[in-house]
């Protein structure tokens, strides 16, 4: 009975991270603006703005900071991002 809840628990707990991915993919690809699969700095930097009205509390980027995060997180500097460079970084 034990190893059944704990395979119950397991499958709970995976389908919350499965869903939580799903919301992570709609959040980017609702503020990928041309629908090219990546975000550039502009689409991010109007992400994040759209997070803190929807977070108030939550601690605010400085402009200098997001551009920062953005060139840490598209190492090949190509100019973009992309939906697991974004997760790898923010959780939404």
């Amino acid at each position: 009975m034990k190893k059944k809840v704990a395979t119950i628990a397991a499958l709970i707990i995976s389908l919350g991270t499965l869903q939580g991915a799903f919301a992570d993919d709609a959040w980017f690809h609702g503020h990928d603006r041309d629908h090219d699969g990546h975000w550039t700095y502009e689409e991010f930097k109007r992400a994040h703005h759209e997070w803190y009205k929807q977070h108030p509390g939550e601690r605010r980027y400085k402009e200098e900071e997001l551009r920062a995060e953005f060139d840490r997180l598209s190492a090949e500097h190509h100019g973009w991002v992309g939906p697991d460079d974004v997760r790898s970084w923010h959780r939404w």
